[in-house]
């Protein structure tokens, strides 16, 4: 059997580390968060207890890992745009793009979602804090970092603070959907989410671009 690469590796870890990411999703939507074992977890997986302790700490770690997993894909897929973002209209179109699959990811995975909100509050402080710090770094961060960039090419107003810019948009996003799909509120905002994200990027856009833009 040929040896393993360095690579190699490191790809079966990250698939391995999906994997359990993915089955402690099922479980925790599906047991609910104070029921749910490693156990659970390590069986849906496929895998042994012990190989879910190789990547994760505790229950409370893995919790605390998935939202960043569900984000990453979403934020991966933007960051990739962002270097054609050169006007407003290409602005707007890959922040709506960007909206949509936020969106599509909460509303996908909302029985987890509703778990998690409840199980936040529970959490010893040090995993509060691994979650605030992980999170910037799949989204705001990111968006931060654009906007810096667009203020330094004239595409955005150069008294915007990026830092609040960049929790504005994603957060707004995040309230609707938490709104529409888990306090159940539908009916009081009649509109598809398509409608909702356009209008909501195009409001933030429209106080961030520079007025000769």
């Amino acid at each position: 059997m040929p040896r393993l690469t360095t690579q190699d590796r490191e790809t079966l870890s990250e698939e391995r580390r999906r994997q359990i990411l993915q089955a402690a999703i099922r479980v925790f939507a599906q047991r609910g968060y104070a029921t749910a074992t490693i156990e659970d977890v390590a069986r849906a997986a496929g895998v042994s207890e012990g190989t879910i302790y190789n990547y994760f700490r505790s229950k409370e770690d893995l919790l605390i890992h998935i939202p960043r997993h569900l984000a990453a894909p979403v934020f991966d897929r933007l960051a990739a745009r962002f270097p054609e973002v050169g006007t407003s209209a290409d602005a707007e179109r890959v922040l709506i793009e960007m909206g949509k699959a936020m969106v599509a990811r909460v509303t996908a995975n909302i029985r987890f979602v509703k778990v998690f909100l409840s199980a936040l509050p529970h959490l010893s402080r040090q995993a509060r804090e691994e979650y605030m710090r992980l999170m910037p770094l799949a989204a705001a961060g990111m968006l931060e970092a654009h906007l810096r960039q667009g203020m330094d090419r004239g595409l955005y107003r150069r008294d915007l603070d990026p830092a609040i810019a960049a929790r504005a948009l994603p957060g707004a996003l995040l309230m609707f959907a938490l709104s529409q799909e888990v306090l159940l509120v539908r009916q009081m905002v009649p509109y598809d989410y398509d409608d909702i994200i356009r209008e909501t990027v195009r409001l933030f856009l429209r106080g961030a671009l520079s007025e000769r833009r």
